[in-house]
C-alpha cells in the first residue's frame, strides 16, 4: 500500500470528501493525484492533515519503513514532545526513527530534559559536530540538527556555525514556513545563549535580534519572536515591556 492509498482509506473511514479531508491544507485536486499515486505528499502537509483528525502520524507511517523523506515527520514529532516537555514521548519517538544521527540528536533532546546534558556521551556529541565540518548548503535536516544541539558548542565554534546561517540565508521569501520556523528557532536559541555567558558580547546579541527582526512574521514563529522580545527587554532592563510580553505568552 502506498501513503496515498493509505490516505485513500483513513478518509473514507472517516466518512469524509477529499474536500473536509484536506481543508486548509492542499486542494482536494491535488489530494485526488495523492491518492492516485501520481504526485508525492510533502511531509508537513502529511503531518498537519493526520493532526486535524488527531490522527498519530507514526502509526500513519509505520508501514513504510526507512523511507528518508519521512525524517521531517520524525523530527517534527519530536520537536512537539520536546516542546510539550513530554520525555516519554520523545523516547518513543527515537526508539522508532530508522535514521541514527537523528536517533542520536533525539537522545539529546531528552538529556536536555532531563537536565542530564553534561553527562551526554562525548563521543555521540562528536559525531554530531562532524556533520557541520564540511556542509556546504543549508537544508531542512542540517537546520533541525542544528537548532537542538547548539548547547553542546563552545561559544566561539557556535558563534561561527550561526553567522554561517546569518549571511546565508537571507532570501526569507524563497523559503517554506517550516525553513522559516527552524530559522527563528535558531536564532532565539543563539540569542539566549548570548544573553547566559559570563561576559555578554553585545555584538552578537545585537547580530541576532537584528535577524529576529527580519524574519517574516508568520504565525508559526510568533513565540519565538516573542521570546526573543522577552529577554531582550529583561536584558535591558525594560520590565514594563518584559512583564507585558510575560503575559501574552502565558496566554497563547
Amino acid at each position: 500500500m502506498t501513503i496515498g492509498e493509505k490516505l485513500k482509506a483513513l478518509r473514507l473511514s472517516l466518512g469524509l470528501n477529499k474536500k473536509e479531508f484536506a481543508h486548509g491544507i492542499i486542494n482536494s485536486s491535488y489530494l485526488a493525484s495523492i491518492e492516485k499515486g501520481e504526485s508525492e505528499i510533502r511531509a508537513i502537509d502529511l503531518i498537519e492533515i493526520l493532526q486535524q483528525h488527531n490522527l498519530s502520524v507514526l502509526s500513519f507511517l509505520v508501514d513504510f519503513g526507512n523511507v528518508k523523506s519521512n525524517l521531517a515527520v520524525y523530527e517534527h514529532e519530536a520537536d512537539n514532545a520536546f516542546f510539550a516537555q513530554d520525555t516519554q514521548r520523545l523516547i518513543q519517538i527515537g526508539n522508532l526513527c530508522p535514521n541514527t544521527l537523528i536517533k542520536e540528536v533525539i537522545q539529546l533532546m531528552v538529556a536536555k530534559l532531563d537536565g542530564n546534558l553534561a553527562n551526554f556521551p562525548k563521543d555521540i556529541q562528536t559525531k554530531i559536530k562532524k556533520i557541520f565540518w564540511k556542509i556546504e548548503k543549508w537544508d531542512i535536516n542540517s537546520l533541525w540538527i542544528l537548532s537542538n544541539v547548539m548547547e553542546i558548542y563552545s561559544f566561539d565554534d557556535l558563534e561561527g556555525l550561526v553567522h554561517s546561517v546569518f549571511h546565508n540565508l537571507v532570501y526569507f521569501s524563497d523559503y517554506e514556513d517550516e525553513t522559516i520556523k527552524l530559522l527563528a528557532t535558531i536564532t532565539y536559541n543563539y540569542l539566549r545563549i548570548c544573553l547566559t555567558q559570563v561576559r555578554v558580547n553585545e555584538q552578537e546579541v545585537k547580530k541576532a535580534s537584528l535577524y529576529l527582526r527580519k524574519i517574516p512574521s508568520i504565525p508559526a514563529v510568533a513565540y519565538e519572536k516573542m521570546k526573543g522580545d522577552y529577554i531582550l527587554a529583561l536584558h535591558y532592563s525594560y520590565y514594563t515591556m518584559a512583564e507585558e510580553i510575560d503575559k501574552v505568552l502565558k496566554k497563547s
